[in-house]
């Protein structure tokens, strides 16, 4: 196939190459941990899969001829409602709160002294996980893939879609971090774990959908997405044996189904719409207008 073929088929179909080029990249820098033999790297092929959502969405946009600026300016877009910075800093600690509720209900007694230092620990990690895995996800999941979805298949079925897409990136990771299977080894239940992991991941989505329509800021998002893995880290106020173990499988059903109920409560709300076409309307990336033939809008 030629160049101007492939060009052709990217600037048609900008999502979808988009898709293909974040798993590639992302795969790639994943693959030399799965096979053990990433001890020279430096951890470099991490950061480099980390980033690739990123950097697909930018390779894209420039490839095709789309709005690099327009895509960057949501980046780092700071001026939203400050309602809504207050709205992206709380679900995180919301649904980890409900979680740590509903799993002491079924007898699990927590630990709150494990709990962080709201300036001196959850902070730092705050911040760290937003500028890493933050800016190197959210710029291509929200930023790019988003928009253009939501033109074509709507607020839910975009979110469905970009979710499931979000949450299959992440299988490398459960080869590539021990941590992720919390000390499982049954193979029954390690499929359960990750099956609901995945789950989640979706359900996640309808946060991220909600925020991002209601202010257009990639920047917000990754502070959402920094909020939850920091969350990850620091919220689950329980022994490690509990969290570390066969256990842990129950906690992620209780938070699995935290995540669908508060999914479920948006989507009624909102009328399904998850705030998309209401005060504020988030366009997709700017068309080419240049070079390569105009065959279509990007998403559609």
């Amino acid at each position: 196939m030629s160049r101007l073929a492939v060009r052709e088929r990217a600037v048609r179909r900008p999502i979808v190459a988009f898709f293909v080029l974040a798993y590639a990249i992302s795969w790639l820098g994943f693959l030399p941990s799965v096979l053990g033999v990433d001890g020279g790297l430096g951890g470099m092929n991490l950061l480099v899969a980390q980033f690739g959502p990123a950097l697909a969405a930018l390779i894209v946009l420039r490839y095709t001829g789309g709005s690099v600026r327009e895509w960057a300016g949501r980046v780092v877009r700071w001026r939203v409602p400050l309602r809504w910075w207050a709205a992206t800093l709380a679900i995180p600690v919301a649904v980890f709160g409900a979680t740590g509720v509903g799993f002491a209900l079924l007898g699990y007694e927590p630990d709150l002294s494990r709990l962080p230092d709201p300036l001196t620990t959850f902070l730092p990690t705050l911040v760290g996980l937003s500028l890493l895995a933050g800016l190197g996800e959210e710029p291509g999941w929200r930023g790019f893939a988003l928009p253009g979805l939501q033109e074509r298949h709507g607020p839910l079925g975009a979110t469905l879609l970009l979710g499931t897409v979000w949450a299959f990136w992440h299988l490398p990771v459960f080869f590539v971090d021990p941590r992720s299977a919390h000390g499982i080894t049954d193979p029954v239940v390690l499929f359960g774990l990750v099956s609901l992991t995945a789950l989640g991941i979706v359900l996640y989505s309808f946060y991220y959908t909600w925020i991002y329509n209601r202010t257009g800021s990639v920047l917000v998002m990754m502070l959402l997405h920094g909020g939850f893995n920091a969350g990850t880290v620091h919220l689950i106020p329980f022994a490690d044996e509990i969290v570390f173990g066969p256990t842990y499988a129950t906690l992620l059903t209780v938070q699995v189904t935290v995540l669908l109920v508060g999914a479920l409560a948006l989507v009624a709300l909102t009328g399904g719409r998850l705030g998309y076409d209401g005060d504020r309307r988030v366009a997709a990336p700017a068309a080419p207008t240049r070079s390569a033939p105009r065959r279509g809008e990007p998403g559609r």
